[in-house]
């Protein structure tokens, strides 16, 4: 008979190995990271853990489905110039656009509900 333990995965955002995403390059001063709690490039649903160096620029994308993030630290600012500061959670609906900035750096919670398209490269 299996026990609870058997379907748990723990990551404790201390210890783990954030994998490099984006090298530092024109017109940003900084990497990004992840770390993929559950995300499946599949179906485009599931959870990350996402991490941008101070003066960091994320892709444009687009998404085909809903978007949530929880900011654990640090501040993140869209296109229209809204910040989000650390302890806010966003909910972007399906079909929204956009890349985002950070000037202190931050770390994210993401989870999507279907694909994001790079709309630029």
């Amino acid at each position: 008979m299996s026990t609870l333990s058997d379907y748990r995965k723990v990551s404790n955002i201390e210890t783990l190995e954030w994998e490099l995403i984006e090298e530092e390059s024109a017109g940003q001063t900084g990497n990004t990271w992840w770390y993929n709690l559950s995300y499946d490039d599949e179906t485009g649903e599931g959870s990350y853990l996402y991490k941008m160096d101070p003066g960091t620029k994320s892709k444009a994308h687009l998404h085909e489905g809903p978007e949530e993030f929880f900011i654990l630290e640090g501040d993140l600012t869209d296109p229209d110039g809204y910040t989000y500061k650390k302890g806010d959670f966003v909910q972007l609906s399906s079909g929204s656009s956009h890349y985002s900035t950070t000037s202190s750096g931050c770390t994210t919670v993401v989870t999507h509900r279907g694909k994001y398209i790079y709309t630029e490269k």
